[in-house]
């Protein structure tokens, strides 16, 4: 016992020094993150017509107006006199009071919301210190994207996180597995996906189906430690049971794409079959969650991270060998 005891402090000693890298220690004055709310003003408010609610955004938002109403809306230049009319017919159209009311029923308190992406940023900072905190704006992004991201800010739509029951949602024809992700528990995990996503871009020559795989796992590797308090099956966005069944049969899953000899493949129509939106994976059984190829990519880079533990994820995010990442992680997962 006494033996035991003497042993303890050197194993959390090594232990600790091991996670370091997984420790972030916070700005001690910590990070600005400017928050706004463009929903609130793009959506209809009975006090302004549409001349008037046009000439108050483009006043409040100079950098963005054009866009909003040119590529968001899609209605055309904010100083167009067509677009006054179409923006007025915005403003009455039924579905936009009903997707209004939705969004006010929906995010009743942004606080928690706020709170959650400054101690993300936090985090962020701390990580890769070179990449840009971006200001946060709520906003409506005409069920088109879950996330706009600009050079220092990242637009959320909120309309794509009004609960998968919410009956706007029927008339865009949208699957139940995309429905299923509608959700405000899954806000904060896909936006800073999407963030990542442009933040770390893919380097334009890795066109194999192994690098797309190992792109993604560095994605969700490097928000599973953005976003510690989440279920691991809201980083990859599965549902729960679709999740659990992959971890199950990791081994099945790796087998089929040995079998198939998918790894080095540049068929650009196989690997959109695992890396795109798909009800099940194509070829396996249908328990199997769409976009399996996030979760393997996962599970390979952080097998990488356990064999490598003197690299950090600012190392991890800008090697761009895929290949290299991918052999070098010693993955085998049990069958």
């Amino acid at each position: 016992m006494r033996k035991l005891a003497f042993l303890l402090p050197f194993i959390l000693l090594a232990f600790s020094c091991k996670e370091k890298r997984y420790t972030p220690v916070s700005d001690p004055n910590g990070t600005k993150i400017e928050y706004a709310y463009l929903y609130k003003d793009i959506l209809p408010v009975e006090s302004m017509d549409a001349p008037e609610r046009i000439s108050f955004i483009q006043e409040k938002y100079p950098a963005l107006a054009r866009g909003i109403f040119q590529e968001i809306i899609g209605i055309g230049h904010p100083d167009s006199l067509p677009t006054q009319f179409y923006y007025a017919g915005f403003l009455a159209d039924p579905y936009i009071k009903q997707t209004t009311k939705a969004i006010d029923s929906v995010f009743t308190d942004f606080t928690k919301y706020e709170k959650e992406y400054t101690e993300v940023f936090d985090r962020y900072k701390w990580y890769t210190p070179d990449a840009v905190v971006p200001s946060v704006v709520f906003s409506y992004n005409n069920f088109e994207y879950a996330i706009i991201a600009l050079d220092t800010c990242m637009l959320v739509g909120l309309e794509m996180y009004l609960g998968k029951d919410f009956s706007g949602y029927t008339g865009l024809q949208w699957p139940d597995y995309i429905k299923e992700r509608r959700i405000p528990e899954l806000l904060i995990p896909e936006t800073l996906t999407g963030w990542l996503m442009t933040e770390f871009p893919k380097k334009n020559e890795a066109v194999t189906f192994i690098e797309e795989v190992v792109y993604r796992g560095k994605i969700l590797f490097y928000l599973s430690k953005l976003l510690p308090n989440y279920e691991a099956h809201q980083w990859f966005g599965y549902p729960k049971d679709r999740y659990e069944f992959a971890l199950k049969n990791e081994g099945n899953i790796y087998g089929f794409f040995i079998e198939k000899k998918l790894f080095y493949s540049e068929d650009t129509k196989e690997i959109k079959k695992y890396t795109e939106e798909a009800p099940f994976a194509t070829g396996m059984p249908r328990e199997t969650p769409g976009r399996i190829a996030w979760f393997l990519g996962y599970r390979i880079v952080e097998s990488y991270m356990k064999t490598h533990e003197d690299v950090t994820i600012d190392q991890l995010m800008k090697n761009h060998d895929y290949k290299s990442i991918f052999a070098q992680s010693k993955y085998k997962p049990k069958k």
